[in-house]
């Protein structure tokens, strides 16, 4: 599961290490795109914690899925938090990416920010230009990694994600006390912290997880950003699959 404006494209690379079969018997990999990110449709409403625990629900029923090993990141841990909360013993470990087990409203500047700050893009050339105005990007890793944030659609470049999604989950998302799923999930926890001050995790956060008796990584050079391919996350997460059952 995904953070709030991401969407499953970003886990193709724990996919393709976990499906391999490289390292023990190669996982089934499943990567959800929420409502109003990638491929998924953007509905007028429905995006509490309910909402996004169901369309988990609906995921693994049409797959035939009784029960599955999760990884999140950001937001997407409440989602599966709040999914473990409704079906108890069905999460069988869970590896959770730099997030509280409280979910937190939404701030109404940070989601009025993103609205008003979504652009759309004539062309490839033009996305490009805007980027390296502020960011060094060679053209080639532009070309390697556009495809996993943005879509073009009638000729023109959107995000996948949709501008209404913020103004969305102001509306609907609320503050929710999650801590009691973890109750509800069988199997060990990995945590991944970010090591730097952009880590959405403090020792408060920390200290509710540890009653679970979880393996906390410190991941370097890492914020809030943990599940990006890097070597030290991907050894953490194929070891903790291959030590679970």
């Amino acid at each position: 599961m995904h953070g709030t404006f991401s969407n499953a494209r970003t886990y193709k690379w724990i996919g393709k290490e976990l499906s391999s079969g490289r390292y023990e018997s190669p996982r089934h990999v499943v990567a959800i795109d929420i409502r109003g990110c990638g491929e998924s449709g953007m509905p007028e409403n429905g995006f509490t914690l309910e909402h996004m625990a169901t369309d988990i629900e609906a995921v693994m029923k049409n797959l035939g899925i009784n029960k599955a090993h999760f990884i999140a990141h950001s937001r997407g841990v409440s989602y599966v938090l709040k999914y473990a909360s409704l079906n108890p013993n069905i999460v069988q470990g869970f590896v959770v990416g730099d997030f509280q087990a409280h979910h937190p409203k939404v701030k109404e500047e940070w989601a009025k920010k993103l609205t008003d700050s979504y652009e759309t893009y004539e062309t490839w050339d033009h996305l490009y230009a805007t980027i390296t105005a502020v960011q060094e990007l060679s053209r080639k890793e532009f070309e390697i990694k556009k495809d996993t944030f943005y879509i073009e659609k009638d000729s023109i470049i959107y995000k996948r994600f949709a501008k209404e999604l913020p103004m969305r989950l102001l509306n609907e998302l609320e503050d929710c006390d999650l801590s009691p799923a973890l109750n509800n999930i069988e199997g060990q926890l990995l945590i991944l912290k970010g090591a730097e001050n952009s880590s959405f995790l403090n020792d408060d956060h920390l200290r509710e997880y540890q009653k679970h008796n979880p393996k906390v990584i410190i991941v370097n050079q890492a914020g809030h950003d943990v599940l990006e391919p890097r070597e030290q996350v991907k050894n953490e997460i194929i070891n903790y699959f291959n030590q679970a059952l």
